[in-house]
C-alpha cells in the first residue's frame, strides 16, 4: 500500500528505526481501517525484518520474519482485537503471554481498536503501559481518540494518520496557496500579526475547513531533507492540523477549532519556514 500521504511520519520513523530509539507504546489514530491496519503491519515488519540492514521503514517481505507476521503466525508479535469488546481477561492473558521470553529479542503487541475496551479493560492495559519492559513494544490503535482514556494517550507516542481520506478529494487551490504562503512570511516575522492575519481572511467554516485541508497536503508533501529536527517539527505541526480537522468533523465551532490552531502553533513555536519551500 503507498503511505506517501504520511510521508511525515514515516520519515520521523525511519529516524527512530536508525537511532535505535523506539518508544515503549505508540497510538496510531487513523479513521481508515484498513489503511492503519497496513501501516502498522508495515512498521512491525519494518522492525522485525531480517534484510533491513539499513534499518528504514521498510519490509523484504520474503525473510521467514515478513512471511511469519504476513500469515499472522510470528511469534513475538501478538494482536488483540474484537468484534464486540476488549475484555479485562483479554488484557490479562495478553499480559500472561507476555511475560515469557523473547525469542529475538523483542516483543511487540498490537490492541485494535482500543476505543472497544471496557473500562476495567483500559484499566488493567493502563497498569501495564505504566511499567513498561525494554523488550516490549505496545501498538495501540483507534479510529476516535476522543473516547480513549487520557492517561493512556498521555503514556504513548501518538501516530496521526493522513491516510487515504479526506486529502484524496481536495484539489490544488492556488488562492490557498498563496494564502498560507503569505501566513506563514508574516508568521516568521511578526507571529501574532500573522494569526491575525489569517483570522480576518477565513471566517466561514467552509473557509476553515478546506484552509486545514490544504494546510495537510502541503504539510505531509514538504521537503525535509532529511533532517530530524525538521521532520520532529512539521509532524508536530502535521498533529495539530489532523486533531483540528478531528474537531471540524465533530462539529467543533469551526472559528474556535483555527483560533486554538493558531494558538498552539505560536505557544509552542513551531518553525513554519517549511511552507515556503518549492
Amino acid at each position: 500500500m503507498n503511505f506517501s500521504k504520511d510521508t511525515v511520519v514515516i520519515k520521523s520513523l525511519t529516524n527512530t528505526l536508525k537511532t535505535n530509539k523506539l518508544s515503549h507504546a505508540y497510538l496510531v489514530v487513523g479513521e481508515d481501517s484498513l489503511y492503519s491496519d497496513e501501516f502498522i503491519l508495515s512498521f512491525v515488519k519494518a522492525i522485525f525484518c531480517l534484510e533491513n540492514k539499513e534499518k528504514n521503514f521498510f519490509s523484504c517481505e520474503k525473510c521467514r520474519n515478513c512471511s511469519s507476521i504476513n500469515h499472522g503466525n510470528y511469534v513475538d508479535f501478538y494482536k488483540l482485537t474484537s468484534e464486540t469488546s476488549i475484555k479485562k481477561d483479554e488484557i490479562q492473558t495478553l499480559k500472561s503471554d507476555l511475560s515469557v521470553k523473547s525469542f529475538y529479542g523483542k516483543k511487540i503487541y498490537w490492541i485494535k481498536d482500543i476505543e472497544k475496551m471496557t473500562e476495567q479493560a483500559a484499566n488493567s492495559l493502563l497498569k501495564f503501559l505504566e511499567e513498561p519492559e525494554d523488550d516490549i513494544i505496545a501498538i495501540l490503535s483507534c479510529k476516535n481518540i476522543s473516547v480513549v482514556l487520557p492517561t493512556i494517550i498521555s503514556r504513548c507516542q501518538q501516530i496521526k494518520l493522513v491516510g487515504k481520506s479526506e486529502n484524496d478529494e481536495v484539489e490544488t487551490n492556488e488562492e490557498l496557496t498563496r494564502l498560507i504562503a503569505e501566513y506563514a512570511k508574516r508568521y516568521i516575522r511578526k507571529p501574532h500579526l500573522a494569526n491575525i492575519y489569517i483570522l480576518e481572511k477565513i471566517k466561514t467554516k467552509e473557509d476553515i475547513v478546506e484552509f486545514f485541508k490544504h494546510l495537510s497536503i502541503q504539510t505531509t508533501t514538504s521537503y525535509t531533507d532529511n533532517n530530524l529536527h525538521d521532520v520532529v517539527n512539521i509532524s508536530k505541526v502535521q498533529e495539530k492540523i489532523l486533531l483540528a480537522l478531528s474537531d471540524l468533523n465533530s462539529n467543533v465551532n469551526a472559528t474556535l477549532v483555527l483560533e486554538k490552531f493558531l494558538f498552539t502553533i505560536l505557544l509552542d513555536n513551531n518553525n513554519l519556514e517549511f511552507l515556503l519551500r518549492g
